[in-house]
């Protein structure tokens, strides 16, 4: 079985995903189609659900293998997407916030469920960042996203991303106005502390009349200089191993 999911920007598409897996024993597939350059949700689901298999493009054939569900990123045209839907001929789920009215949506959908009640911009823009191999500073990065989420650089709508700092975990920071806390929270992998992370880490931010080039500019500031990762990660690794293992806490940004 395939479910195709689609949603507004932050309606809670990954989150209603997550529910699903969580529920099931079964092999369970994932697939979002042009995200492949910046797989924040397809690494977030796979870290709390490690069974979970993720399907690149190009792998379209074998999505009918598993209990796939296929993300439909919302900037994606509804029409341009539909041949491949006719193939697999899915479940489609729209999850729609109570108080938007989406004609395409609920005529698309063979089930809609209530969403996030996310204040979208009039004219949406979205702006993405690769980090990948940056290691960042918690207390740079704390500022920078209450600034973001705060109107500083733009009106923002919506945020996600992952973001590797200098304890050696890789955080995944969520934000959408009027739904969530300002929060990171650690994904379920290895820390790491040899250098330059080998990972995906990244952002993607929704909203209207971004200041793309201060954006950069901010993000780029939030990074260690090479010099400093070493000395910073010799740190983590003494202290972890004078100490027992303990649950990682959340961490929130105050």
């Amino acid at each position: 079985m395939i479910i195709a999911v689609a949603s507004p920007p932050g309606g809670g598409k990954t989150h209603w995903i997550g529910q699903q897996i969580a529920q099931t024993n079964k092999p369970v597939g994932y697939f979002s189609p042009k995200t492949d350059s910046v797989p924040i949700d397809a690494i977030y689901l796979q870290s709390e659900y490690p069974q979970l298999k993720i399907y690149q493009t190009g792998e379209e054939a074998e999505l009918d293998k598993t209990i796939t569900y296929l993300e439909i990123p919302w900037y994606l045209d509804l029409a341009g997407i539909e041949p491949l839907l006719q193939t697999f001929n899915p479940h489609r789920v729209a999850i729609i916030p109570g108080d938007t009215d989406s004609t395409e949506l609920n005529t698309w959908a063979d089930e809609v469920i209530p969403g996030n009640n996310i204040t979208r911009p009039t004219t949406a823009q979205i702006h993405r960042g690769v980090l990948t191999g940056e290691i960042l500073d918690f207390d740079s990065l704390a500022t920078f996203w209450l600034e973001l989420t705060q109107g500083a650089y733009g009106e923002v709508a919506r945020v996600k991303g992952l973001f590797d700092l200098v304890d050696g975990q890789i955080y995944y920071g969520d934000f959408i106005r009027g739904e969530s806390e300002l929060a990171f929270t650690p994904l379920k992998l290895p820390r790491w502390l040899n250098g330059k992370p080998d990972r995906f880490s990244g952002f993607e931010i929704v909203g209207s009349n971004l200041d793309k080039a201060e954006i950069v500019q901010t993000v780029q500031d939030c990074c260690l200089p090479e010099s400093a990762i070493n000395y910073y990660q010799q740190q983590v690794k003494e202290s972890l191993e004078s100490e027992p293992e303990e649950s990682e806490p959340e961490v929130e940004v105050v």
